[in-house]
């Protein structure tokens, strides 16, 4: 997980996530609602 710098200098460094599950399920979501629209073919896993 990287690390974010704080907005004051006492304060620690932020934690900053970057999902890949979430990443996956967003692409997958914006795949479903392009095909629901009828501009691409649905993508099988």
């Amino acid at each position: 997980m990287a690390v974010k710098s704080p907005y004051n200098s006492w304060a620690g460094k932020r934690p900053v996530g970057r999902d890949a599950k979430k990443v996956r399920r967003v692409a997958e979501v914006v795949n479903i609602q392009q095909w629901a629209k009828g501009k691409t073919e649905l993508e099988s896993k």
